[in-house]
């Protein structure tokens, strides 16, 4: 918790900022740092349990658990991020035009984002990947494309009353341009909502692209992705419980982190 004179004390998502650093620690320096080859088979040591050899075991084809949880890591985190970032960007600066401009642009925005809210954005993804064929880049295109108007629609009333004040309308008078007036008025206005929304975009696309590395639509095999990993160790749960706890419970903490550090953030 920090204080700033004249404010309110903020509370900061220590707990979230914690685990999404070791979390994306472990996606930037641990495929580097673990000595171990992910793809490697070993179909004698299939179904090991933990121990000092398999720390997390091995899956049914005798690769390592742990090797291949670590090296989905920057797969699973980096396809979130630059999915939530690339989206933020879109709808933002679309929320932000149409309260500059307002009249029919403002009605064009709007419709667009009320035409792709008609379509689920799990649906989208699989008409994509139908149109397109399955893959990452498909992946993150469709879940931009799905996710934009939920920035855009969040943004519109807060740049509309950014842009409604006297300094702003002083700047219209003036003859400022839109780029202008957007950057000086309206994005202070929407920066901390739009701060909010990428981190809990975060934590919805990391499970939007694992469910869809479930049911194989992602990455291709044989690298590893933690949907995928849940969806290969599901029918041999009982004979290696860690091929499918060690994803679920990586899914479950970067979910988490996000969460917590989109909901301090909204507080603000």
């Amino acid at each position: 918790m920090s204080h700033v004179p004249g404010h309110a004390h903020v509370r900061m998502p220590w707990t979230g900022i914690g685990l999404a650093c070791a979390l994306f620690g472990v996606a930037l320096a641990g495929p580097a740092l673990l000595a171990m080859d992910p793809l490697a088979q070993d179909l004698g040591a299939a179904f090991a349990p933990p121990g000092r050899e398999w720390l997390l075991g091995t899956d049914y084809l005798g690769r390592s658990v742990l090797a291949r949880l670590v090296a989905a890591a920057p797969l699973s985190l980096g396809v979130a991020v630059a999915a939530s970032v690339a989206t933020a960007a879109i709808g933002t600066i679309a929320g932000m035009f149409a309260a500059t401009r307002g009249g029919i642009s403002e009605r064009l925005v709007m419709g667009l984002a009320d035409l792709t809210y008609a379509f689920p954005a799990l649906l989208l993804v699989l008409l994509a990947a139908g149109l397109f064929g399955s893959g990452i880049g498909t992946v993150l295109v469709a879940l931009v494309l799905a996710r934009w108007p939920a920035f855009a629609r969040a943004c519109l009333p807060l740049a509309r009353a950014a842009l409604a004040a006297p300094d702003a309308e002083a700047s219209l008078l003036l003859g400022f341009s839109i780029v202008y007036r957007m950057l000086r008025h309206a994005w202070p206005a929407v920066r901390p909502t739009v701060a909010s929304l990428v981190a809990l975009g975060v934590g919805a696309n990391v499970l939007a692209v694992s469910s869809l590395g479930f049911i194989g639509i992602g990455l291709a095999p044989p690298r590893p992705e933690w949907g995928a990993m849940v969806a290969d160790a599901l029918p041999y749960m009982r004979d290696t419980p860690c091929a499918l706890l060690a994803p679920a419970a990586a899914l479950f903490l970067a979910t988490l982190a996000a969460t917590l550090i989109g909901e301090a953030w909204a507080e603000r």
